[in-house]
């Protein structure tokens, strides 16, 4: 996992429309990173918001450094049984997540 260290550490000191920008390449049909992120949001809020359960886990203070909470999405997000439209990077997935503030994306109270 160290290139993926050095990966993660890069998508987080990128502005999220670049983070955006990117997502986007990996689907050649897309109408831009909107349509791409709409996608596969379903199956990562599924995984993230209720399976992984972020609102109760969000507590843990671990998290509360960016980079940990995103090595932990990565991980949750490497799970085999998950399963996107897509085949985009989990890294860059994760550097989204912590980006658009799990809170707000999960709808935590």
């Amino acid at each position: 996992m160290p290139n993926d260290d050095a990966q993660l550490q890069l998508y987080l000191e990128r502005p999220l429309p670049d983070l955006m920008a990117e997502l986007s390449l990996y689907d050649e049909a897309a109408r831009g990173p909107a349509d791409t992120w709409r996608k596969i949001s379903g199956p990562v809020r599924q995984r993230i918001c209720e399976e992984w359960d972020w609102c109760t886990r969000r507590q843990d203070a671990r998290f509360e450094n960016k980079y940990d909470l995103a090595l932990a999405l990565v991980t949750a997000l490497s799970v085999r049984a998950f399963h996107i439209p897509l085949d985009v990077d989990a890294v860059l997935i994760a550097a989204i997540l912590v980006k658009l503030s799990l809170d707000k994306y999960c709808d935590c109270p």
